[in-house]
């Protein structure tokens, strides 16, 4: 199995129009050698872009619940990051480059939906029970998911990201019920042909019992960081032995997305993971998470020595 690199999915913003600044962070990519790209998320933030759901509105760059949370109420083609996977494959097109993948990042109904309950605790309690969310995940996890279901249809891969589940401050019961029947809500051929991941930065290890929950998704690629002070612990978790038993695959961050690191560090760190989980189980190699708080000169040194090392270790 040919093993892909990626990046998280957000760059440092540009200070130029949103088309220029997309151009930018597809060049970028484009010039390290990257297989599977991005646009950056050069609109907002991760909460941000969603901004279009109902029952949301804008808080900085947060979100609010200032209504039941549900699907836009627009065309689903006018959403941002179908907007902008849109513009990413015409400059792919322009520059006949059809053949480098476009990958979709949304940031998961759990993680989302906490996040907007909590920039606004007081607005939003006037529509959910803020003890327990298991109801405000599923309105999110509804209202992402035709969303999702468009990226997929156009061709894209879309990446869920759940950074939350690895601080220990979300219940592990009811996000494994709304992300499983998540999941299970996407068509099996998108599934099977590996085109969903789920990402969660920060340590899984320190969370006892996420591991577990991750690994009976139904979701076929586990992405995982490796590189920083608390990712390093993801080491003692995985195997070949539990990612095979599970039919699971590795998106691994073997690269800070922090610090440029010299490439000895990397690609030794690479053949820690390979060891451990097996060649034949990593789907794609990528930094531990985004490039947002990041200058451009780092994110592109770090890219240059994430295409030396992965050509190395991968062909």
């Amino acid at each position: 199995m040919l093993v892909e690199t990626s990046v998280v999915g957000s760059f440092p913003k540009f200070n130029d129009s949103l088309e220029l600044s997309i151009k930018k962070v597809v060049n970028m990519q484009l010039d390290c050698g990257i297989d599977v790209i991005t646009d950056g998320e050069q609109r907002g933030s991760m909460v941000s872009y969603f901004e279009q759901l109902s029952g949301l509105e804008r808080s900085g760059e947060s979100l609010r619940i200032i209504g039941k949370v549900g699907p836009m109420k627009g065309e689903v083609d006018e959403f941002y990051k179908i907007v902008d996977y849109k513009k990413v494959k015409a400059i792919l097109e322009d520059l006949n480059h059809n053949d480098v993948k476009i990958k979709v990042t949304f940031t998961g109904p759990v993680t989302l939906g906490a996040i907007c309950a909590l920039s606004d605790a007081q607005s939003a309690e006037k529509y959910y029970d803020l003890v327990d969310m298991k109801k405000l995940y599923f309105d999110f996890s509804a209202a992402l998911l035709p969303l999702v279901l468009r990226a997929l249809e156009l061709g894209a891969l879309v990446q869920i990201d759940e950074p939350l589940l690895s601080t220990g401050s979300i219940g592990l019961g009811p996000a494994k019920e709304v992300l499983e029947d998540f999941f299970l809500k996407l068509p099996t051929s998108f599934a099977n042909d590996e085109r969903i991941s789920l990402h969660i930065c920060g340590s899984i290890k320190a969370v006892p019992g996420l591991f577990d929950v991750l690994l009976e998704l139904p979701v076929k690629v586990l992405s995982l960081g490796f590189s920083g002070e608390k990712e390093r612990e993801n080491m003692d978790i995985i195997s070949k032995k539990v990612f095979e038993d599970h039919k699971k695959k590795l998106g691994a961050g073997f690269i800070s997305n922090i610090r440029v690191e010299d490439q000895k560090t990397i690609r030794d760190r690479f053949f820690e993971i390979k060891k451990r989980v097996g060649k034949k189980n990593i789907k794609y190699l990528h930094p531990d998470c985004g490039f947002a708080l990041v200058s451009p000169n780092k994110v592109k040194q770090i890219l240059e020595n994430m295409k030396v090392v992965s050509n190395l270790v991968i062909s």
